[in-house]
């Protein structure tokens, strides 16, 4: 097998903006990418700010006080993440192996595609940003996969952007969050807020990509892996599996409160919550298979999938 650590490495300063833009079959909001050195943005809503540079593997953050103001997500209500994270792994795999749901499995990455690790477990890439509508769609089913595999300590409650399509959908944010885990490596990089700063009448800055992620987004994010490049929301799963943009519709809860979008999420009998579940089982699955079945009561029962 063959395998890359990742290793620190510096960034320069990567300006960049973002825009949406639909995807035939699972729509994405987009970055126009142009260079190590910066990025160039399409014209059009959710043009973000020129960025500072960050190093390492871990994104760095702007300044604590424009992060502060320019945070739109707050604590999550009582019992909503232990109801998301303690959903059943059987009820995951189920919906999982029922192909009547409309849901999109994450993409085979090329066998010759090297295992990327970091810390010696398999890394996980998240590039998102909360003003993103399926970017929050997203985030549902990785929390729920990824808590079968580590803990999350200090996620919290955002909604996407109320002047977009599938306004206000609340979902969780990674921002200023940790995980860990025994098994894999969870890097998420929320890129942007879902408030307009005042200054630049964008969303504002929340994360700075490093040179590295930046670099595994430019080289995966693009034909003949999506139809269209440069896709948030956009998940690099240790070099041997891809998801660019939603892999279900949670239109559903549009406009709802997070408390009763957790409890319909969880409640794994509409269409919404079995379809989220599925798209969980799948990342359960294909986490499994690089992670050499570990830990084993999760993977014994997910590899069926």
């Amino acid at each position: 097998m063959n395998t890359q650590y990742l290793v620190n490495q510096p960034s320069e300063a990567i300006p960049y903006v973002a825009r949406q833009r639909g995807r035939s079959r699972a729509a994405a909001c987009v970055i126009a990418v142009a260079g190590i050195f910066g990025l160039v943005g399409l014209a059009g809503m959710g043009t973000g700010a020129p960025v500072a540079g960050a190093a390492g593997l871990s994104p760095a953050t702007a300044s604590s006080s424009t992060a502060a103001n320019a945070a739109g997500a707050f604590p999550l209500p009582p019992g909503v993440l232990a109801k998301v994270t303690g959903l059943p792994l059987r009820d995951l795999v189920s919906a999982a192996e029922d192909k009547s749901l409309h849901v999109l499995r994450p993409q085979a990455l090329p066998a010759s595609s090297r295992l990327f690790k970091s810390a010696g477990k398999p890394y996980i890439l998240y590039m998102g940003a909360e003003y993103c509508p399926y970017c929050a769609a997203e985030r549902w089913p990785l929390v729920m996969a990824l808590a079968k595999f580590g803990t999350f300590s200090n996620l919290r409650r955002v909604a996407s952007s109320a002047d977009d399509v599938y306004p206000s959908t609340p979902t969780f944010s990674f921002y200023g969050s940790t995980y860990t885990s025994r098994f894999v490596s969870f890097a998420p990089v929320e890129l942007n807020s879902n408030k307009v700063s005042p200054s630049s009448g964008s969303f504002a800055v929340l994360q700075y990509p490093t040179r590295l992620e930046l670099r595994l987004f430019e080289q995966w994010d693009k034909a003949p892996y999506t139809s269209e490049a440069g896709g948030i929301p956009f998940v690099y799963i240790a070099g041997r599996y891809l998801v660019t943009g939603a892999q279900y519709d949670a239109g559903k809860i549009s406009g709802w409160q997070m408390a009763a979008a957790a409890t319909y999420m969880a409640a794994g009998n509409n269409p919404s919550s079995r379809a989220a579940e599925a798209a969980a089982g799948y990342l359960i699955a294909d986490i499994c298979s690089l992670t050499r079945d570990r830990p084993a009561p999760v993977c014994s029962v997910a590899r069926r999938v």
